[in-house]
């Protein structure tokens, strides 16, 4: 009842499981469900429960900790997204905190200061690692990922780590626990079924060379003019940023040049308002199509496309198509 008064929703039976396991603080959690199932609420029910509790949520994307801390201040939670520009100890005072995992990892930074604070660490609820796969894809290039390892040796035991993916495989999860040695006798699991039933798998035989981008043209219907019905709405992943930027440049060439901005990239590399912006175009059609990299994975969960949407993979990897596929894409 308390959950339905404050975010308007009533939670599942798995979704209470999970806040329970969290609030008992005796086991590390790990929860796996598909995106838009509802993992994010498992992060804030224990709030209700503990009035002076802290949640730190551990998420890659700035994107998305603003888009969590904008919903909880709906519900009247003070939350912060913590980046560069707002780690500042004043803004320790909120009662979820969500963070980077290079704003959580800094060397002497506002967060080792805290965690190292018996009053600070004493309202800690727990520490949510989300988009968990994270850890082992990323980690290569965010080095930071790894640094996580040392929380199991910072955080008072009574403090646990729950572990959130949709798409965590049998191996992935193995690479994840070891990593942040949680043990399976400390451990909780909390499977919900990442089964999507609206999603059918399409193959097209490519025709042309991969740098021409020819075999996309099918997106953009020939002859399209102004006054024609819009095209669907559609996302092409890549591996690499220039790729992306390539392809959306290609597509629009086949539109009349005052439409060309239907067709545009998305990338980790524009800024968060920049990205805020463009992807409510898309949402509400002004935009038909972005060619983009999996991290646009992650931020669609947090938003609301109800159009169908048109999913091609150019040069994505094995375990990108498998998280795009959990994403509900």
């Amino acid at each position: 009842q308390q959950a339905q008064q404050t975010f308007g929703v009533w939670p599942c039976l798995w979704q209470l499981k999970v806040s329970e396991a969290l609030l008992k603080g005796d086991k590390d959690v790990i929860c796996t469900a598909g995106t838009g199932m509802g993992k994010t609420l498992c992060f804030w029910l224990p709030l209700l429960f503990r009035p002076d509790g802290i949640q730190i949520v551990v998420t890659p994307l700035n994107l998305l900790g603003a888009q969590n801390a904008t919903s909880l201040a709906k519900a009247r939670i003070c939350a912060i997204a913590i980046n560069s520009e707002t780690a500042t100890l004043a803004n320790f005072t909120y009662r979820a905190i969500i963070v980077s995992p290079e704003q959580l990892m800094k060397p002497n930074g506002d967060f080792e200061k805290r965690l190292k604070c018996s009053l600070f660490t004493a309202r800690i609820i727990s520490i949510v690692i989300d988009e968990a796969h994270c850890l082992t894809n990323w980690g290569e290039f965010r080095p930071e990922y790894k640094e996580l390892q040392q929380l199991h040796y910072i955080l008072p035991d009574t403090i646990p780590i729950m572990i959130a993916s949709a798409m965590l495989t049998r191996d992935t999860l193995s690479d994840v626990c070891q990593l942040l040695h949680m043990h399976p006798d400390k451990t909780i699991t909390i499977w919900h079924s990442s089964d999507r039933p609206n999603i059918k798998i399409g193959v097209r035989k490519i025709k042309h060379t991969l740098n021409s981008y020819a075999d996309l043209a099918f997106l953009i219907p020939a002859g399209w003019k102004v006054g024609d019905p819009l095209p669907p709405k559609f996302l092409i992943f890549f591996n690499n940023i220039q790729d992306a930027i390539n392809a959306a440049r290609y597509l629009r060439s086949h539109l009349p040049p005052e439409m060309r901005d239907m067709v545009k990239w998305f990338n980790a590399d524009m800024s968060t308002k920049f990205k805020e912006t463009e992807l409510g175009q898309l949402i509400v059609g002004e935009a038909r199509g972005f060619a983009t990299t999996e991290s646009f994975g992650m931020v669609r969960q947090h938003h609301d496309l109800n159009d169908k949407v048109l999913l091609t993979t150019g040069r994505v990897w094995t375990y990108q198509i498998s998280s795009l596929l959990a994403n509900g894409m």
